[in-house]
């Protein structure tokens, strides 16, 4: 199994987690999600650079297998955070910005639950900044293997031509 079907794999079960710890209300469980995440994106770069122009069509295709299990955590993510958001105003009502104005000490101690829903909701923006890092650094990586299959390609055989030069004119321009 390739580096980046493991990435897959371990996408698809963060998916999972995710989902149990956003209905559980789960914390910890949310900041083992970034930190996996921050593994993930590591190994996409370690595993990029062991690609070869031979290799690179199947691991780009496995990238796009990856991107859409990352899609669907991003709209999962975005369902979660709007959930808590929701929870968060009924469970405070009138008194959001009373709350708002508080110190945390004073936040956590009067109105728990509440300060439970904003740190969930802060954690879940980590989340999707992490997936979204990790969706960009999927696509310049399948995009760098494109070109570096391209490139490769293109030298199969070809010949190269020595002593071509390109000159300027004397105003600077090219000629």
């Amino acid at each position: 199994m390739s580096s980046i079907q493991n990435m897959s794999m371990r996408l698809n079960q963060l998916s999972g987690q995710l989902t149990a710890a956003a209905q559980s209300g789960g914390m910890s469980e949310v900041g083992m999600i970034v930190s996996e995440l921050s593994q993930i994106q590591a190994e996409l770069q370690s595993a990029q650079a062991g690609v070869t122009p031979e290799t690179s069509s199947a691991v780009r295709q496995e990238l796009v297998n990856c991107r859409m299990v990352l899609h669907g955590m991003m709209n999962a993510v975005q369902e979660i955070r709007t959930a808590i958001a929701e929870q968060y105003r009924q469970v405070l009502g009138e008194n959001k910005t009373v709350f708002e104005q508080m110190d945390e000490t004073a936040q956590q101690s009067e109105y728990a639950e509440a300060y439970q829903h904003r740190q969930l909701f802060q954690q879940m923006d980590q989340v999707s900044q992490q997936l979204h890092q990790l969706d960009g650094s999927m696509l310049d990586a399948g995009y760098q293997m494109e070109r570096g299959q391209v490139a490769g390609d293109s030298l199969n055989g070809a010949v190269t031509i020595e002593g071509l030069t390109s000159g300027t004119d004397n105003n600077g321009s090219m000629s």
